[in-house]
């Protein structure tokens, strides 16, 4: 970051391009109240991460997974698929409804379809009524009607691909953390590590 009285290297702990503009609106506004750099880079750095935002763990050697199962909106799920993009390896996105959309609801997940069919992700599993237009769209996609399946096939597929990230996103009420909690447990039972 470079400022009117130096520079300072910073390596955010975040994923996300909307964390560099949190971090460079954050970091103005300290400058602007004369706190050092160090400190600025200091507090940037010692920020936690917030549980179910682009929230990284590592399930085992070569594979992450990203929990962002807060909730789930147009801009969000967009930013997801960006991060995803950006991760090593064999690329899953796992994606439930995005709810409170209104009567355009169908619109915005055809159009979440469009973005994720021309993304780099090499898999996209959906589960939910209308998260079902995104599969529709997709060619490397499949839709789940039961989340039991989803889990079985998304470990198996975890465990087949050599490095693998998974990056997990669904609103609040499609209780999307059931497969990350599910995740967690299976792989730290294996012992993979």
């Amino acid at each position: 970051m470079y400022t009117p009285s130096g520079k300072i290297d910073i390596k955010l702990p975040f994923l996300g391009y909307q964390s560099v503009s949190n971090a460079l609106a954050a970091s103005a506004l300290a400058f602007s109240l004369h706190i050092p750099l160090k400190q600025i880079k200091d507090g940037l750095l010692s920020t936690p991460t917030l549980p179910g935002r682009l929230e990284s763990i590592k399930l085992s050697i070569n594979k992450i997974l990203i929990n962002d199962t807060y909730n789930s909106n147009v801009a969000s799920m967009i930013s997801a698929i960006k991060v995803l993009e950006k991760m090593p390896g064999y690329k899953i996105l796992v994606v439930s409804d995005m709810a409170e959309l209104g009567e355009k609801s169908i619109l915005y997940h055809k159009m979440i379809g469009n973005i994720a069919n021309l993304s780099k992700i090499d898999s996209i599993l959906t589960i939910g009524k209308n998260s079902y237009e995104i599969s529709k769209i997709c060619k490397n996609s499949i839709h789940f009607l039961e989340k039991e399946k989803l889990k079985q096939s998304l470990k198996e597929t975890i465990l087949k691909e050599d490095q693998t990230t998974v990056l997990i996103k669904g609103s609040r009420n499609t209780k999307m953390e059931q497969i990350v909690e599910y995740l967690i447990k299976e792989f730290k039972n294996a012992d993979l590590s």
